[in-house]
């Protein structure tokens, strides 16, 4: 009983922080995943789950950051996009940790240590 106990603590502990995105977490694509860019739309055809997704603008430059650095923090994310767009910082942030968790619900990212 203990030993079922045990690992059900360790599957809740790594649940929880696969779900919880900060600043600091790391985030890297999923191998299993293709993308295009087509015009100012990207598109991700994801092979596990047989879904396509079009992303605008500004999804397909957080994606290509993904693509060139291989694995980035979300704070690394969140400059880059000040950087580039008018945006403001809370709401940069809401918003872009809104749109990862989406990609990591839709098994296009993963959590890295």
């Amino acid at each position: 009983m203990a030993l079922f106990a045990l690992a059900f603590l360790y599957s809740f502990r790594q649940f929880i922080r696969l779900m919880t995105i900060t600043p600091a977490t790391r985030i890297q694509l999923v191998p299993n995943q293709s993308s295009s860019v087509l015009g100012n739309e990207t598109i991700l055809l994801n092979y596990e789950i047989g879904n396509y997704y079009e992303l605008n603008e500004v999804g397909g430059f957080i994606w290509a950051l993904l693509q060139e650095r291989k694995e980035v923090s979300v704070q690394e994310i969140q400059d880059e996009l000040l950087d580039e767009f008018d945006v403001d910082p809370v709401v940069c942030q809401a918003e872009l940790t809104q749109f990862l968790e989406s990609l990591l619900h839709e098994k296009l990212i993963e959590l890295t240590e």
